[in-house]
């Protein structure tokens, strides 16, 4: 592989194309950068002035994100619990111990009186209207 000057402004032909290779099967940028032969600044500045490498780049992710996910959907349906629990977390927003049926549930707010002597108490319960005694 032909290593690329650090001050090459323009991608060399077939760039596009190694990037959504090399997109779709998971490269990090900064390994794309060096199967490139290019420094990743170089290789963010290519993106940034040559939009078709950056849509090489979106669109490897996809095909990648796509083959991802229906590989764990057919585990999921084949019987894989922990692909399902996974696909239900990330998909669905399902958390274990969701307490999302409690909100249907009738609420009992008691009101406590302040401190009070116990003699004023004491008449509380035994049913007189007690007076503040500041």
């Amino acid at each position: 592989m032909a290593k690329c000057a650090g001050t090459q402004k323009k991608p060399p032909k077939g760039t596009e194309k190694k990037i959504l290779d090399m997109s779709q099967r998971g490269l990090s940028l900064k390994a794309m950068a060096r199967g490139l032969g290019i420094s990743t600044a170089l290789f963010q500045a290519w993106r940034e002035n040559h939009p078709e490498l950056q849509n090489a780049l979106d669109e490897g992710r996809e095909i990648e994100h796509t083959k991802l996910r229906s590989a764990l959907m057919d585990q999921a349906e084949s019987g894989n619990v922990t692909a399902a629990i996974f696909l239900l977390k990330c998909r669905h927003g399902y958390r274990e111990g969701d307490q999302g049926e409690l909100a249907n549930r009738v609420s009992v707010t008691f009101q406590l009186p302040g401190p009070q002597s116990l003699e004023d108490f004491s008449r509380t319960i035994d049913g007189e209207v007690v007076r503040g005694s500041d």
